[in-house]
C-alpha cells in the first residue's frame, strides 16, 4: 500500500494550482479510500481518470511547470554510473535541444575519435562510423557542454574556490594508472 499512496503524491504534484483546496481535499480522501481497497494498478488507473476529471483540457501554468521542474541524480552505483531523472520546463528543454542537434549529432563528441569533434561539422566518414546510440550520443553531449563551461572559467568561484573538479588519489594508483580517484563532491 505505501507504493500506492506514493503514486498518490506524484498525483498532487501533477495535479495543476487551478484546482482549488476543497477539491483537493475531497481528491486525497477519494484516493485514501480506494488506496485501501485497490491494488496499485487499479490505484493508478483510478487516479489517472481522476486526474482527467479535474484537469480536462490537461492545462498547465507556468506556475505549475515552476513547480514540477527539477534533475536528480541518483546515489552513485558501485560502476561509477549514477541515475539521473526529472521533468525539465519548455525553456530548459528548448536550450537542451538545441544543444542536443549540434552536440549529439552522429560523429560530434564522441569519445572514440582521436580528436572527438565539439566545433564544426564531423566528415560523412566519422558520422557513418558513429556506433553509439542516441542517449549515448545525449550524454556525451552533455558531458561536452560541462566540460566546456567548467573550461571556460566563466563561472567564478564558490566559497572563494574557483568552480572546478578537483580528484584525489593515491601515488600508487596514479603511477599504476589504475584504480579509483575521489571528486572534491564526493563521488
Amino acid at each position: 500500500m505505501r507504493s500506492s499512496w506514493r503514486r498518490g503524491g506524484q498525483f498532487f504534484d501533477r495535479l495543476p494550482v487551478m484546482v482549488d483546496a476543497p477539491t483537493r481535499q475531497a481528491a486525497e480522501q477519494q484516493l485514501a479510500v480506494m488506496a485501501v481497497q485497490f491494488r496499485p494498478e487499479q490505484l493508478r488507473t483510478a487516479a489517472e481518470r481522476m486526474m482527467a476529471l479535474l484537469n480536462p483540457d490537461g492545462e498547465f501554468s507556468d506556475v505549475d511547470r515552476a513547480r514540477r521542474r527539477g534533475v536528480s541524480i541518483g546515489q552513485q552505483g558501485f560502476d561509477g554510473m549514477s541515475p539521473i531523472s526529472g521533468l525539465l520546463d519548455p525553456e530548459t528543454r528548448a536550450y537542451l535541444d538545441a544543444v542536443f542537434t549540434k552536440l549529439a549529432a552522429p560523429g560530434m563528441c564522441n569519445p572514440n575519435d582521436q580528436t572527438p569533434l565539439a566545433d564544426g561539422e564531423p566528415s560523412p566518414d566519422a558520422a557513418e562510423h558513429d556506433t553509439r546510440s542516441s542517449a549515448q550520443r545525449n550524454h556525451d553531449a552533455l558531458r561536452a557542454c560541462l566540460r566546456s563551461t567548467l573550461a571556460s572559467g566563466e563561472l567564478g568561484s564558490h566559497h572563494g574556490l574557483p568552480v572546478t573538479v578537483v580528484v584525489t588519489t593515491t601515488l600508487g594508483e596514479l603511477e599504476s594508472a589504475a584504480g579509483i580517484a575521489i571528486t572534491g563532491a564526493g563521488t
